[in-house]
């Protein structure tokens, strides 16, 4: 049995010599990585056979992608804004109003400048009538200029009026004006024939003001027409007649002046028979104080009716006559005729 115990002993020596020996020969035989795993830095051209190299550095690891896992809430996918550039809007309108303005100066022109007899016989028959309808109507449907209200207004001043003094303040007595000996005094002729030509032309359908020689109206004051009234001295001087002149000292209505100027001497003359002293237009007539106090739009006059002395019967006694003669001096301003 002893023998037999050792033997035993014997035998599992060898083994494990056997296997430490085959321990050994495993480490020193180098590890074989097949040829397709095998990353070109480390391929052996001349075996056809690559190791591993402990001492390589390490190969980077790709990360790996998520996956969601049940009860992941969903990431929402970016969204991009789209925007719409104020520049781009403002040029797609600028262009849009240069089409337009193209085309209707395009047909303006085309149809300016084409005759009708472009077209064909029957169209021009046909679009006869629809010319002579469209000329009806715009006759029909003209919406007049809107005037200014001044432009049927009238001022006429009746000289030496009302008890406002050229300061401004209030007279204690009245301004008779021109006195003749025996009480005739100018300012009884100038406010007769002033509120009897405002009537006539009240009934001509003007409004028309009566103003008072230094009325507070006078500043500024805006009218289609302005006359102011005076009559001459009671002097005896051998003759009579009357004078009109128009404002020396402004010229940006100068036409005008001259014009209602005229018109005032046509008819006056005429239906006074009175004659026109061109020589007594004085220096007080030429720069009146109402002419630099209305505005400048007004066209005046300044009409000395006559001579208190020589022109007394018309003055004193036939104040209707020289109210037409005034009211229709102003209306052949107003209203010409054609000759």
């Amino acid at each position: 049995m002893r023998y037999d115990r050792l033997r035993l002993l014997d035998n599992r020596s060898c083994e494990v010599t056997e296997n430490a020996q085959a321990s050994a020969e495993a480490e020193s035989i180098p590890t074989v990585v097949p040829e397709r795993h095998l990353t070109p830095e480390f391929a052996d051209e001349s075996h056809g056979v690559a190791f591993i190299d402990d001492d390589a550095p390490p190969r980077p690891v790709r990360p790996k992608r998520h996956k969601p896992q049940h009860g992941d809430l969903p990431l929402p996918k970016p969204q991009v804004r789209q925007t719409f550039p104020l520049l781009t809007l403002v040029s797609a309108l600028r262009a849009i109003s240069l089409t337009f303005a193209a085309a209707v100066m395009a047909a303006t022109i085309f149809m300016w400048w084409t005759s009708p007899d472009f077209l064909p016989t029957q169209a021009r028959r046909d679009l006869a009538p629809v010319q002579a309808t469209a000329r009806l109507v715009a006759m029909s449907t003209a919406t007049p200029l809107p005037t200014p209200l001044w432009h049927n207004r009238i001022g006429i001043l009746a000289g030496h009026s009302g008890m406002t003094a050229p300061d401004g303040s209030r007279r204690e007595q009245p301004d008779p004006g021109a006195v003749c000996p025996d009480g005739f005094f100018e300012r009884s002729v100038t406010e007769a024939v002033a509120e009897r030509a405002a009537a006539i032309l009240r009934a001509r359908g003007y409004t028309v003001d009566v103003l008072e020689e230094f009325d507070p109206r006078l500043n500024g004051y805006e009218a289609a027409a302005f006359v102011s009234l005076h009559a001459d001295s009671c002097a005896s001087i051998g003759y009579g007649g009357y004078k009109s002149t128009y404002p020396a000292a402004r010229t940006l209505i100068r036409d005008q002046d001259i014009r209602l100027n005229e018109c005032i001497r046509l008819n006056y003359e005429s239906i006074t028979g009175l004659p026109f002293q061109a020589g007594s237009i004085t220096e007080n007539m030429l720069l009146y104080h109402a002419f630099r106090k209305i505005s400048v739009r007004t066209p005046a006059n300044i009409l000395e009716l006559g001579f208190l002395s020589y022109d007394r019967d018309l003055l004193q006694n036939q104040p209707d006559r020289l109210a037409l003669a005034v009211a229709n001096g102003i209306l052949c301003f107003l209203e010409p005729q054609e000759p």
